[in-house]
């Protein structure tokens, strides 16, 4: 190994870099530094801000309430219900997720450095490398706040999972000592648990990819079984230590037999069928990547032919062309589809800029990096393309890797470090706008949710001045009909967040999506219907939506409570109680 000494900088292929070659890497280093900055102090501010019903209400109440869960196909709340006793609010349960995003994503990134100092170059990036490879880590994971606020979840546990696994394993590689590498493979396993419980197609992805990365790592066959051994142990326990600190395996499989049926009710697509929808919304979206950013990629093909200042300036022009373009106040699906397919394109264009400079070597710590946000992404319902927005952690690493890795000059350096540079922008900027527009499932943007209220057991939260009102509405529904705190709930349909504002405990599973999944629960808890607390979403014309029929004549034996609406799509909620409920 070639000692580093960074008053005078090499890069991967040994050469000494200009002074102008180091001004401008530790110009953007500096930016990585700020983008990370910037975002970090974005999430904090808005971590008692916005109160939604429906997804981060779901995962909130299974962290609250984990026993009471007793169907689920994720079993997210063996992993999500220690942390909400830690912290106990929303503010400090949404600071965890943010932790954990960051902390993790930064594992990643020193486990990446370590991965390439031992096998996969000769020498180890500067410190301006190494700076911009955790802030750029750090950035692309708290990209997840423009989904969701960042409570954690199965998608950010998974996530964090992820990161966590992989980035000891490479870590590994680099140590000499057969205990620290037998503990770093150990936890890599539990963090793999962890992803495993919370989304178990994504845990099993990345556990092909670890075992990967752990085969190339390892020079000898009996080392790499070890270290396999290790990882599957660590799983293993890990695995053991979630399910019997809340659970049996009878239960637990009689929970998750039970949440399929209920998961089948709504989702009733085909593995294969999936798979391949896969593959052609990836297509398609690719295709219309390619034709919206063709100045950029043509610039960058010119150069790649002839470089020149000519072309290097061609390539910044298109750049800048590129980031001025990008819609940053669209919202909803569009937003992350369009943000996907410009990051696909600055990926490979860097990869296309730096591979012919990269050692072989280290070559599949590339690909590795890459595909981690898609083991993360499998088997989801949505499209696979723009679901790896919430686990974009290691494309931020391997960005920085790619860039260093080029010969030394001060022009070779330009346009890798212009592309990361404008990597950086693009997605620091897409999250730090993202309170200047509605965010998910909320009617104000993010500076407008600004009143507190209390919201049962989430403590203090600030809103806007329409779901304010909604909490007003509630109080005077749970004062009229005395409702208790712990009162069996049921919520028709997909309005878990009632729960939280009603300060019930959900019956078997909070989340209802139809009558049909309604009629399977009370099918299990018929001595729960005339004394629980009914949320019931009207219809948009004010009309009731089916019921099932296990609410015994509803709504003869209930109290109506109140009416409620949230500001979010104008949703009309009546509140019942059942006689029996008080």
């Amino acid at each position: 190994m070639i000692p580093v000494d960074d008053s005078k900088p090499v890069n991967e292929m040994g050469g000494r870099a200009t002074t102008p070659q180091r001004a401008l890497e530790a110009a953007v280093a500096a930016l990585v530094l700020v983008a990370a900055c910037a975002v970090i102090v974005y999430v904090v501010w808005s971590r008692n801000r916005g109160f939604e019903i429906t997804d981060e209400a779901y995962y909130l109440l299974l962290a609250i309430h984990p026993d009471a869960t007793r169907l689920y196909i994720s079993a997210q709340q063996w992993a999500m219900g220690p942390i909400w006793r830690v912290t106990g609010s929303l503010a400090s349960f949404r600071m965890a997720g943010l932790v954990l995003l960051a902390g993790s994503a930064a594992v990643l990134g020193v486990g990446a450095l370590a991965a390439a100092k031992g096998r996969a170059a000769p020498v180890a990036l500067p410190w301006r490398g190494r700076v911009a490879v955790i802030g750029s880590a750090v950035v692309c994971a708290l990209l997840y706040a423009i989904t969701i606020n960042v409570s954690p979840s199965y998608n950010l546990l998974a996530s964090a999972g992820a990161y966590l696994s992989l980035g000891l394993v490479l870590l590994a590689g680099d140590k000499t000592s057969a205990a620290w590498r037998a503990g770093l493979f150990g936890v890599a396993g539990a963090a793999l648990a962890v992803e495993f419980v919370c989304k178990p197609s994504s845990g099993v992805a990345t556990f092909v990819l670890v075992a990967i990365a752990v085969m190339w790592l390892d020079r000898s066959g009996r080392s790499k079984a070890l270290a396999l051994a290790t990882v599957a142990a660590g799983g293993l326990l890990g695995l053991a230590a979630l399910l019997f600190s809340h659970t049996t395996p009878g239960e637990a499989a009689q929970a998750f037999g039970g949440g399929m049926e209920l998961f089948r009710m709504v989702q009733t697509e085909p593995i294969l069928t999936r798979l391949g929808r896969y593959a052609l919304e990836f297509g398609g979206y690719t295709a219309a990547a390619m034709r919206s950013d063709v100045f950029l990629i043509v610039a960058v093909l010119v150069y790649l032919i002839r470089k020149s200042w000519v072309t290097i300036g061609l390539v910044i022009a298109a750049l800048g062309h590129t980031l001025l373009a990008t819609q940053y106040f669209e919202y909803g699906m569009t937003q992350y589809v369009e943000y996907m397919q410009r990051a696909l394109v600055f990926l490979a264009l860097m990869l296309a800029v730096a591979w012919q400079s990269m050692p072989a070597r280290s070559r599949w710590l590339s690909a590795a990096l890459a595909m981690l946000p898609y083991s993360v992404a499998m088997g989801t319902g949505n499209a696979l393309f723009s679901q790896v927005i919430v686990s974009l952690a290691p494309w931020g690493v391997l960005m920085v890797l790619a860039a260093y890795a080029r010969p030394a000059g001060t022009r070779d350096a330009v346009v890798p470090m212009a592309l990361l540079a404008g990597f950086v922008a693009l997605t620091s900027i897409q999250i730090l706008v993202y309170k200047a527009k509605p965010p998910y499932s909320l009617s104000e943007r993010m500076d407008r949710q600004s009143f507190p209220v209390a919201i049962g057991p989430l403590g203090r939260v600030k809103v806007d001045a329409g779901t304010r009102q909604f909490m007003l509405e509630i109080d005077a529904a749970v004062a009229k009909c005395r409702i208790a705190p712990g009162a069996p709930f049921l919520g028709l349909y997909n309005v878990p967040g009632l729960a939280l504002a009603l300060n019930a405990v959900p019956v078997a599973t909070p989340w209802l999506n139809n009558v049909d999944q309604a009629e399977a629960v009370l099918a299990s808890h018929e001595a729960i219907a005339d004394k629980a607390v009914i949320a019931v979403r009207l219809n948009m014309d004010g009309s009731l939506p089916p019921l099932p029929a296990g609410l015994n004549g509803f709504p003869s034996n209930f109290q109506h409570c109140g009416d409620a609406v949230f500001p979010y799509g104008k949703q009309t909620i009546q509140i019942w109680s059942g006689l029996r409920q008080r």
